[in-house]
């Protein structure tokens, strides 16, 4: 089972989202500390929208913030809607049958069970059982100068916390 590098995209977007969530992001902090394509995470953000999993706000001072808190989104929820299709197999697709085993093939019913298994296993995770799970990091504050670094600086900027000097 494997999700698309946009899925994945999108999920990093919503990571980064509700790992500050007293603040709006822009896409182009995003592309940048991530080290990916701003053009694409243009398109990964306006779906996220039009989803209702992102707010989107135009002009000075605006950005993307997430829509609902991060217990109220649900992982399986998010690969499904910005995931195409779940193919797993030619045989999943009726444009693409070319398999001389169907209709009797074992392996398309066992590839369809894990792949329910698999979508119920995300649909038991929320973005907040995610960020439990991922390293604290100390996010830049959102200014003006981050849309401007280079992907190296702009990732230096963003360091885990020491949880030693915390304690």
């Amino acid at each position: 089972m494997q999700i698309t590098r946009y899925t994945d995209y999108a999920l990093r977007v919503l990571i980064y989202l509700a790992m500050s969530p007293n603040r709006q992001a822009n896409i182009t902090e995003i592309a940048d500390f991530f080290n990916i394509s701003r053009n694409h995470l243009v398109k990964v953000v306006h779906q996220l929208g039009g989803k209702g999993f992102i707010k989107t706000t135009r002009g000075k001072g605006g950005g993307i913030s997430l829509q609902h808190p991060p217990e109220m989104i649900s992982i399986g929820e998010v690969v499904r809607s910005m995931e195409t299709h779940f193919n797993w197999v030619e045989c999943f697709d009726p444009a693409q049958q070319r398999c001389q085993l169907l209709p009797n093939c074992g392996l398309k019913h066992l590839l369809g069970r894990a792949g329910n298994a698999y979508l119920q296993v995300l649909d038991t995770a929320t973005l907040a059982d995610v960020l439990a799970n991922t390293a604290p990091l100390q996010l830049a504050p959102h200014d003006a100068e981050i849309s401007r670094m280079p992907n190296k600086d702009a990732k230096n900027k963003l360091t885990k916390i020491d949880t030693d000097k915390t304690k």
